[in-house]
């Protein structure tokens, strides 16, 4: 696994849900965190309110802090996208630890000698 530098959260939103806030979408077979529709719900809702007048302070913090958990959901993303990406197939493992697997197709005697006697001599 590589080593990845993950930004550490000071504080998630006073807003945030502590369960279904996250909810999780398989996309082409990769899971991806995406925030919940409530949780959209009350970014959008900050945002238009935002458009119309000035949000106080704590508003502000906790968009904000939204906007970091929206970054850092990106990062965890990215992160196993990669991972995903960098494991090699079964079949490559296979080929890197076996480099001769499939490459025998018969032997006619496991008691007997693996190469001609006649070869054996001119290797010696």
């Amino acid at each position: 696994m590589t080593a990845h530098s993950i930004p550490k959260l000071d504080a998630l939103p006073h807003s945030l849900p502590l369960e279904g806030a996250v909810r999780i979408e398989l996309v082409e077979g990769v899971p991806i965190f995406r925030a919940s529709s409530q949780v959209q719900a009350r970014i959008g809702a900050l945002l238009d309110q935002q458009k119309t007048a000035a949000l106080d302070s704590s508003e502000e913090r906790e968009l904000s802090s939204y906007g970091e958990l929206d970054d850092y959901l990106g990062l965890v993303n990215r992160i196993i996208r990669q991972e995903l990406q960098s494991k090699p197939s079964p079949e490559s493992t296979a080929r890197q630890d076996f480099p001769l697997a499939g490459s025998v197709l018969y032997y006619d005697d496991p008691f007997g000698p693996a190469i001609d006697p006649d070869e054996w001599d001119a290797l010696q």
